[in-house]
C-alpha cells in the first residue's frame, strides 16, 4: 500500500528538480536564436557562384538524359535473374 505512493512521490520530486534545468535550457536556446536572427543581416555576403558552374547545374542537374534507358536495363537484368 505504501509502495505506489513512494514511487509517485519520487517521480514528482524528479520532475520538480528537473523543471528549472528545462527552463534554463529554453532560455539559452531562445537567446541564441535571437542573437542569430539579429546578427544575420550583418554577416558578410557569400561570393556568387561562377556562371560556368551554374550552367553545368542547370544543364545536367539530375542527369535525365539516360535515366529511362538505365531503368529499363535494370528491369531487364532483374527479370533475367528471375528466369
Amino acid at each position: 500500500m505504501f509502495r505506489p505512493w513512494l514511487s509517485l512521490a519520487l517521480a514528482g520530486m524528479l520532475y520538480v528538480f528537473l523543471l528549472p534545468f528545462f527552463a534554463i535550457s529554453l532560455l539559452i536556446a531562445a537567446t541564441c536564436s535571437v542573437a542569430v536572427a539579429v546578427m544575420s543581416p550583418f554577416r558578410g555576403h557569400r561570393r556568387p557562384i561562377d556562371s560556368d558552374i551554374r550552367k553545368a547545374w542547370t544543364a545536367n542537374e539530375f542527369g535525365f538524359e539516360r535515366a529511362i534507358e538505365a531503368y529499363e536495363e535494370l528491369i531487364d537484368a532483374h527479370a533475367w535473374r528471375r528466369q
